[in-house]
């Protein structure tokens, strides 16, 4: 289980990562553009992810992962963070954060970050 508190310093320990409101949501960003938002209700947020990544988890595990309706089209997940673990989390972050990210902070994901080119 991860609460908003540590889905927060896992999204800000990205590179240039900031919080933002959006639509009075706390959001993370990157230069500007949005990688995660924490949903009112404070056990899901929306994260970004390709629509072939968001098919495949939300199949495997429907518990955890849900399409939004009103983003049905877009490339972003719900993600239950009652009933997901940390790592996995830290690594949908760093995904979320590579598909908006441009590629000259790549380079700048610390080693120890999951999902990080080595």
């Amino acid at each position: 289980m991860v609460t908003t508190d540590e889905l927060r310093r896992l999204a800000l320990e990205l590179p240039e990562a900031e919080e933002q409101m959006h639509w009075d949501k706390p959001s993370y960003r990157v230069r500007g553009k949005i990688f995660a938002v924490e949903q009112p209700d404070g056990v899901t947020a929306l994260l970004k992810m390709s629509l072939e990544e968001r098919e495949a988890q939300v199949t495997l595990a429907p518990d955890i992962f849900g399409i939004p309706e009103k983003y049905a089209t877009l490339a972003y997940v719900f993600v239950r963070l009652d009933r997901i673990e940390r790592d996995e989390l830290r690594s949908l972050l760093v995904g979320a954060w590579k598909q908006v990210a441009p590629k000259s902070l790549l380079k700048r994901l610390p080693d120890d970050i999951p999902g990080t080119p080595s």
